[in-house]
This record gives structure tokens, sequence and C-alpha cells, in this order.
């Protein structure tokens, strides 16, 4: 790969070393994919202790950094990832890097500022030792917000900038000390000032007016994002704003659809699931999964329905809640898997118990989700909104016909009556409809068998997604 692109992709988590949501399952498989197309792409994390506690990572070396107007020391580790032997580096700092769960939202904001200047360095170090300088530094999430910025004013780099929102409501806000931190002049930064109130200091903001470009996780959601219909009251707008207003005709934000990994979600060889099946044999393999998921959670063999996510306001689970209070009628069962929010894990508890063909798990079980995934007949993706979500991608592989909100990568993937169904977001009646719809058409066997095995057919691999990005990285390298 010597003369290909050189990427580093930066991030807060990567599978298999660290996960807290799907961003990590993201990081891990992109580079996989990129590599096997001639792209160069290495990863760099911070190195937690939770890495460190089940990972013995090879020692590279270390440097330093100027924060908070003293030297920090910065360790350097590497790994290769196991599948796909993509270069991984991770910075270690005893002080601001050892765990992702600091206390207090203005302390994490300052962490990451913190592996933002390091991430900076770095490039400049991995340049002088390994004789490796990136095309491009694509960031993602707000954790990396700071990445383009602090390349043009602090350690003078032109290296193109690629910022990817995975979730737009995540924006790193709330700490008045990034410019001393990072012992900056007001003058250097767009909206990053001395004196503002803490609610618009915006991590995410800043990086959305410097980044070479932008893009987001599906097409749809790069739409919803401009869109004159999205919430003008978030502060972030302002920063789309101004970038919509400074931008050359092919500097749009940009959407390209994840992908899952078919390694890990695969009924032909998923190690969780009760009874392995594909294509070929799927009736008789669903069928046998759906048997033992619903012995083991003391429900009746019936059409079955679930829902498998974080218990948050963005899921729409108080949309699901009205639903199933109106579908009482109907002869299904209804399976709840996840955690999170309380007060929404009471409302699904209360739901429980009036209804026994409801069945709730409040816990975030990866081998439970697997065999729901595998032994349900529908899967309900309410979502008031859904920068991309992996879980129809998911459900259709094995099987399960989504049923979701017509928004974002939602309705990116899913064809309305041909592998899944969508409902307009927020409308429990049309929700309800969708589901009554449905069932006719699970009980028409034909009609159903077709739509199960174009489900399972529908390819989100990473392939096509990473042949995007390696076009808009060229893209970038050849004007920078």
């Amino acid at each position: 790969m010597n003369n290909s692109l050189k990427i580093l992709i930066v991030a807060n988590e990567i599978v298999p070393f660290y996960k807290r949501g799907g961003l990590g399952d993201v990081i891990g498989a992109l580079p996989e994919a990129l590599r096997k197309i001639e792209v160069d792409a290495r990863v760099i994390v911070p190195y937690y202790n939770d890495i460190k506690n089940k990972y013995h990572l090879k020692e590279e070396g270390e440097f330093e950094i100027d924060f908070d107007s003293r030297k920090d020391r910065i360790g350097v580790y590497s790994a290769l990832s196991p599948q796909a032997e993509t270069p991984v580096y991770f910075l270690e700092n005893k002080q601001h890097l050892c765990f992702y769960n600091v206390r207090g939202k203005k302390k994490k904001i300052e962490q990451f500022v913190f592996f933002d200047l390091a991430v900076a360095h770095f490039i400049k170090w991995v340049s002088e030792h390994h004789k490796w300088s990136p095309s491009i530094i694509h960031c993602n999430d707000w954790h990396t917000g700071l990445i383009p910025l602090i390349l043009k004013q602090k350690v003078k780099l032109e290296t193109p900038t690629l910022l990817t929102i995975h979730n737009l409501m995540y924006q790193g806000r709330g700490s008045l000390r990034v410019l001393d931190l990072l012992d900056m002049k007001d003058e250097e930064t767009e909206e990053l000032k001395r004196g503002k109130l803490v609610t618009e200091i915006n991590i995410l903001g800043e990086g959305l007016i410097h980044a070479t470009r932008v893009s987001t996780v599906s097409p749809t959601y790069a739409k919803e994002i401009v869109s004159k219909d999205d919430d003008r009251r978030n502060i972030i707008y302002s920063f789309i704003r101004r970038r919509e207003e400074k931008k050359l005709p092919d500097e749009e934000i940009i959407g390209i659809l994840n992908g899952i990994d078919y390694n890990i979600w695969s009924p032909v060889a998923d190690e969780l699931i009760f009874h392995k099946f594909n294509v070929d044999n799927w009736e008789v393999g669903k069928e046998d999964n759906k048997e033992d998921l619903l012995r083991s959670l003391g429900l009746q063999n019936k059409p079955t329905f679930c829902f498998v996510g974080r218990m948050a306001i963005q899921k729409g689970l108080d949309v699901l809640i009205k639903a199933i209070n109106h579908i009482s009628h109907l002869d299904v069962n209804v399976i709840i898997l996840g955690s999170g929010d309380t007060r929404i894990e009471s409302s699904i508890l209360e739901i429980a118990k009036k209804f026994p063909w409801v069945k709730a798990e409040f816990v975030y079980s990866e081998e439970l989700a697997h065999k729901i995934y595998a032994g349900s007949d529908f899967i309900i993706i309410p979502s008031r909104y859904e920068p991309c979500g992996l879980i129809q991608m998911i459900a259709m592989k094995y099987g399960t016909i989504p049923i979701a909100s017509r928004t974002g990568g939602l309705q990116d993937s899913i064809e309305h009556g041909e592998n899944g169904f969508l409902f307009e977001k927020g409308r429990s009646i049309r929700l309800k409809k969708t589901i009554e719809h449905a069932l006719n058409v699970w009980k028409n066997k034909e009609q159903y068998k077709k739509m199960v095995e174009k489900a399972m057919k529908t390819d989100f691999s990473w392939d096509k997604s990473a042949v995007l990005y390696k076009k808009l990285y060229q893209e970038m390298v050849d004007k920078s």
C-alpha cells in the first residue's frame, strides 16, 4: 500500500478493543473494508484501562504536549485488529485517558480536548518515527471535533480533515476552559470565545466550521440536518447554516450509509443463536429459533414482534407503548430488550404487567439480542430520528422484517413493502396500522416468504460504503 491513500481514522472506541455503542462497530469494520480496496486505513483511540486490562499491546514510544500550562507525557501503543490486521494506535496518559467514564460533563469535554491535542501531535510523531504521513484525518463525532482547529492553529499542519457526524444531538457542550487548556487566543477560533455562556461552548460546532469536509451516516440524515423542517432551536444548526453559507457547490454535507459486519451478524455462523440457518432453509431455522426463544421467555408460539435498543427519547418507545395499547385485540407477542432512561423503563414495566404477552428485559445482553433477531418475525423501530441505524440491517439478515419510522437511515435502507415497512414517525396510530398490515402479510405465506428472502438477500456489507469513502477521500486529496 505504499502509493495508496493513507487515512487516519480517529474515534473514542473500536471493536473489539473497546465498545460503548454503534460507533465502535463502525470503527472496527470500516478500516477493514477500506484496506480491501487498497486504502491504507489506520485507527487511533485512547488507551483506556479497560483495554489495558484485556490486551497486551506493543509500546511504540512517547512524546510530550503542552496542556493546561504544563507538559504531559503521551505513551504510544499499537496492535493489529484481530480480523483484518488493521493497525490501531492507542494513546496513553494516566490523568486524562485512563477512563471513558470520567465524572461530569465538564471533565469529559476536557478529556477529549486533551485527546484531540494529543492526536494532532501524534500525526507529526508517526510521520517522523514510522515514516507514515496520513493523507486525510477522518474524525468521528464531537469527541474528535477540535482536531481540525488544532491542526490549523496549533500544529500548523494543512492535512485535510473529514468530520463524520454519527449523531448530531451529541455535541460536546459545557466547558469554558477549552481555550485556556489549549493556550489559544479568541481570534484563532470561530465560536469558542472567552466570556460566552457555557451553553454556547460547542465542540462539534467548532468542528463543523473548521473541517475540510463533513459527512453523516446516511443520505437522508444529511438532508434532514440542513432542512428547515428540523429543530432550529438547537444551537448546532447555527453552525450548520454558517457552513452551508460558506461552502463551495461541491462541498455539501454528504451522507454515506453505514454497513454491518457479516463476520459478526450472520445466522449462518452465529454461535449465539439456538439454531444456525441461511436463506435456503430459513423457514425451518427461524421456526426452531422462535420456539426456543419463546420457551425461554415463557411466551406462547404466536406472531412475535420485538424491540432491541437503548431506552432513550430518540428511540420512540412512548410511541411503541401507545401502539401496544391499541393492538391488545391481536394475538401476538412483543419482546422488548434494552436499558437506559429509568422513566421509560418504568412505563414499559407497566405495560408488561398489563399484558402477559409483552415481555421486557431491562439489560443489554448481546447473546439475548442475537437470539431475539433470529427468533422474532418482526422488529419495531419507532425512532424519532435515526442517523443510520444498524438494527434494521441486522434484523433483515436474520429474516426479521423491520417496521420502522420513515426517517434518516431507516428510510435509506428499507424498501417499503419489499423488505420491510415504514410509517410516519411519532404517530402511534400509524404504527398500529402498520403492525396490523404486517400481520396480514405474515398470514399470507407466499407474500411473507418473498419479503423475508428479499430482506435476507439485501446487501449491507461495508464494501459499498468503503468505495464511497474512498471516492470522497480522493476528492479531498485532489483539492488539497
